[in-house]
Order: structure tokens, then C-alpha cells, then sequence
């Protein structure tokens, strides 16, 4: 990983070489490292010391009855789902200044140990600046995936590191091993996304899930729960897809729009600039925009969709559009 520690000397350098990812830390641990008195960090969700180059998110998974309303923590694989603070809003200050290193520490629940879980990349924000409102941002682990792997622990491929990894069976237990050859990579690829695509254009009749466009060669076969959050069953799942045209399958990707499990209505922006507003009209989608059925069993994944990533803005950086162009859509 390439963060703040890797391009300055400071204090987020000296944290990444004295944490281990996977170790369990007290808030004593942690308040010997950063020069600070412990009670200065009881019942804090966000922690960072003056002038220093790093914060440290401390996240709480099992919410109790003093938690407060509307946070969604939670962690997925490598993935972690991340509710702001509702007054403060210095760590999405910190985020969005791409000054600073996220350190993540995660408990089950109240009164049990931190397990460190490395640094975090935002993938997607939700940053609502309004006091009251917490923000959501979807973060990746890259340290966490790494100590994964390092323990024979990932149960889905790794993506983003530059290579694949192939699950081989043994008695029940999964064993992954690293393909580095670039050869090796794209011909998995090919043949999970043909498989999924071919899959995808029979579930949907070959027609477009919106517009009705039936030529094949137009038509994209999008993920509705991004491939890398999806388990190994879901990403080859017909249900967890759309067949979309280029320009509602990018706009579905990012999160600009999305569409009601129940009825297939298209959902909008409930704020809507007048360039974006322009920018619809240009494109005929307007709230009389909906599925032309909702097939049973895709509702899961809309409502996923819907809660984690329409309205969040994604972050270039870290788009997953070129993994989903060669994996999903039949573009590679």
C-alpha cells in the first residue's frame, strides 16, 4: 500500500512499522504510541493528535442500545462499511484531503478488544456535511486482504493487488494460490465474465432491463452488488445483474441512480444541480424511468444497491470500472 507513511517521515510512518495487522490493542496500547493519556481517547470514534499525519477510526460492529440512530458499520470480507460521526466531521475532512492515513481498529462489541485491521482506502463516500446526519464512506483494506492471504484465510479473489487467486479444494478446506502471470489472470478473467455474461443476456430474454434494446453487442451485463463485495456465488448470480445500455449502465455503476426492488421505478437524485438536470433531460431519464419487470429474486441485490451505493460518489483512485469491464460486461 502507497499512503502518507510511504511518501513523509511522521507519525503514521512510525504506527505502520510498531501495528501488526490481525494483533488486538487496549486503548492503554494505544495511547503509549501517539503520546497521549488514555482517557483522552475513552468513548472516542475518531482519534488523531494535533499536527499529526494520521487518525484512527475506532469502530464498534455489534451496535447496543446506546448507539446512535442510522450507523451502518459493518465489515464485509475486506470491505468495510463505515458510518461517520453525526456532530464532528474531521475524519471526512481528513479523507477528502488525501493528507492523512486512515488507521482502522475494529471490535465486535462494547468492552472487547481492538483487532487492528491496517489502513483504509476509501472506495466510495456518502459525506453529508449537515450536523445531525452521519456520513457513510465504503473503505477497502488493503493490509487486512494481505494478512488474509497470509493466513489461508480469503474466501474471494483478489483483484486489486495485480493478480488472481485460484481456489483449489482439499478435504473440505479452501487453499488459494497466488497466479502472477498476467496470461493466467485475463484468461480466468475471460472465462468467469463470458460465463456471467452469457448467463446474464439469458435471464434478461437478450433485451435491455430498461429501454429494451436487443442487440447484444450494445448491451452491458452490470453487476448490482459490486463484484469485489460480492461472495464467489454471487458473482456469477444472473440475479445480481442488470443488461443495461452504456449510459445507464455508467450511471447505475456510480451511483447516480438506481431503481426500487419492489416496483422497478428508476430512484433519482432527490437534489439534482441544473447541469444534472440538463444532463438527464438530454438523455430522456426522468422519474417515469423504470425496469421493465423486476424479476424475482434480484431484490436483495437492489436493495443492497440502494443502501451502499446510490448516492455515494466513488472515488476515481480506486473505480472499479476497468475490473468490471473485463470481469462483468463482456468488454475485454
Amino acid at each position: 500500500m502507497k499512503g502518507i507513511a510511504e511518501s513523509k517521515d511522521g507519525m503514521s510512518r512510525m504506527l505502520v512499522s510498531r501495528l501488526n495487522v490481525g494483533n488486538a490493542y487496549t486503548l492503554d496500547n494505544l495511547a503509549s504510541l501517539i503520546g497521549q493519556q488514555t482517557n483522552a481517547l475513552r468513548g472516542k470514534g475518531v482519534i488523531t493528535k494535533s499536527g499529526a499525519d494520521f487518525q484512527f477510526l475506532m469502530v464498534t460492529l455489534e451496535k447496543d442500545q446506546w448507539a446512535t440512530m442510522g450507523y451502518i458499520d459493518h465489515l464485509d470480507g475486506y470491505t468495510l462499511f463505515w458510518s461517520g460521526q453525526n456532530k464532528l466531521k474531521s475524519a471526512e475532512e481528513k479523507i477528502q484531503s488525501g493528507l492523512f492515513d486512515t488507521f482502522i481498529f475494529i471490535q465486535e462489541k462494547r468492552r472487547t478488544p481492538y483487532i487492528y485491521y491496517g489502513r483504509a482506502i476509501p472506495l466510495r463516500t456518502h459525506i453529508v456535511w449537515e450536523r445531525g446526519i452521519p456520513s457513510h464512506i465504503v473503505f477497502d483494506l488493503p493490509e487486512y486482504k494481505d494478512y488474509l492471504l497470509s493466513q489461508n484465510k480469503l474466501t474471494q479473489f483478489d483483484i486489486f493487488s495485480g493478480h488472481l487467486e485460484s481456489m483449489e479444494e482439499d478435504n473440505n478446506n479452501y487453499s488459494y494460490v497466488a497466479k502472477n502471470s498476467e496470461k493466467e489472470v485475463f484468461t480466468k478473467i475471460r472465462l468467469t465474465q463470458s460465463k456471467y455474461r452469457k448467463n446474464v443476456i439469458e435471464f434478461w430474454n437478450g433485451n435491455c432491463s430498461v429501454t429494451g434494446v436487443d442487440e447484444p453487442s450494445w448491451l452491458i451485463a452490470s453487476h448490482i452488488k459490486p463484484w469485489r463485495e460480492s461472495t464467489n456465488e454471487e458473482k456469477t448470480d444472473p440475479h445480481n445483474s442488470l443488461l443495461l445500455t452504456p449510459n445507464y449502465d455508467k450511471l447505475f455503476d456510480r451511483g447516480v441512480i438506481s431503481f426500487s426492488p419492489s416496483d422497478g421505478k428508476i430512484l433519482l437524485p432527490e437534489t439534482q444541480s441544473k447541469q444534472m438536470w440538463a444532463n438527464f433531460n438530454r438523455m430522456h431519464i426522468n422519474e417515469d424511468i423504470k425496469l421493465r419487470y423486476v424479476p424475482k429474486g434480484i431484490e436483495q441485490y437492489l436493495e443492497y444497491h440502494n443502501q451502499y451505493i446510490y448516492g455515494f460518489n466513488p472515488t476515481d483512485e480506486n473505480t472499479e470500472d476497468i475490473v468490471e469491464s473485463l470481469l462483468a460486461k463482456g468488454l475485454a
